[in-house]
């Protein structure tokens, strides 16, 4: 959902996820002027008043930090986590339209896209987001056209996520105790983590946390550490992880490819051009994860550009407010970009 604006030069980025909110401005050069940090501002998981009064806060400290004012800027965009319908994108840009001066571009969209702009410099790609859950998200800035698989949540998915790697681990653990599982040297690790003296204590301790899905994702460094010693047990979960991953990416490109008219192979490989494919999340910050992703036929086919995300989300965000009011971004710009220093 946009609105229009005109002649203005500074420019607001916003990355809100599930934990916390990164905003920076800068100018239509491509000089980053200010940055603040905030609390989550997801629209499934705050509410509406505290989403609210963390974006204002954060559009307000980087105006003061900056030394401008809301009449210098030409646009505002925001990458919220479950900002995806379109009543809830609506409702953001129609606040935010009484809170800004008349004609500032406000655009809303998820924040997966932001994490594939910083990546592909406000190009069209795909992101493919490994960490506590997992989700590949296809945009083309161009034309607005968009798709999403995958990120449904670790009860309805989030296959080949942290959370779902921890979680298998538990399982296996759990299944070894009870004599139907193979021996797992997850075993050892899991109870040395959680300092328990039999896999039976785990009903409390797991079920006792304070934010389940954040403890058990955690878990997912166990899998990957038992996995890189020889593992059998662990070094399958991991397989069938980047298995789940790969699917996320190649029905995306299939779905992404089809709404741009882009011809595909009978495998869903992309005829005559290297997509870029941008990975971020905690997994892909594992270097035998990243490898073996890297290994598998869809990665291997020629079909993708794979990049590891090497910038904040939130620069995205900014590139993609500057594309809202046509600024082309030159090589000077991105050099700017990239020296900035982030505090947060």
């Amino acid at each position: 959902m946009v609105t229009s604006s005109f002649g203005a030069k500074n420019f607001i980025g916003i990355d809100g996820g599930g934990t916390k909110t990164l905003c920076i401005l800068g100018d239509q050069n491509g000089r980053i002027l200010a940055e603040g940090r905030g609390e989550s501002s997801s629209v499934k998981s705050r509410s509406w008043e505290e989403v609210k009064r963390v974006l204002l806060s954060l559009i307000h400290e980087v105006l003061v930090r900056s030394g401008t004012d809301a009449s210098s800027l030409g646009g505002v965009f925001l990458g919220l986590a479950g900002s995806d319908r379109p009543e809830d994108r609506k409702r953001i840009v129609d606040w935010l339209q009484t809170e800004l001066p008349e004609g500032v571009t406000i655009t809303v969209h998820n924040d997966a896209v932001t994490a594939l702009a910083a990546g592909t410099w406000g190009q069209r790609g795909i992101v493919l987001i490994s960490g506590t859950g997992s989700i590949a998200y296809g945009f083309d800035p161009a034309t607005g056209e968009f798709v999403r698989v995958g990120g449904w949540g670790y009860l309805l998915g989030d296959e080949g996520s942290g959370f779902d790697l921890g979680q298998k681990a538990l399982m296996a653990v759990m299944q070894e105790y009870d004599g139907r599982g193979e021996s797992t040297a997850l075993t050892k690790l899991v109870l040395e983590r959680w300092e328990l003296q039999h896999p039976g204590q785990l009903i409390n301790t797991i079920y006792g946390q304070e934010n389940v899905r954040t403890a058990i994702a955690d878990g997912s460094k166990l899998v990957l550490q038992a996995a890189a010693a020889g593992d059998s047990v662990a070094v399958k979960l991991v397989e069938e992880a980047i298995k789940e991953l790969e699917k996320l990416v190649q029905t995306a490109t299939a779905q992404l490819m089809s709404k741009l008219s882009v011809g595909l192979s009978e495998n869903n490989e992309v005829l005559g051009l290297e997509i870029p494919l941008v990975l971020t999340g905690g997994l892909f910050s594992d270097q035998l994860f990243e490898q073996l992703f890297r290994e598998t036929p869809t990665m291997q086919s020629g079909a993708f550009e794979i990049r590891l995300l090497e910038r904040p989300p939130v620069v995205g965000a900014y590139l993609l407010a500057l594309q809202e009011q046509d600024v082309e971004l030159t090589e000077v710009m991105k050099q700017q970009i990239t020296a900035f220093e982030f505090k947060t």
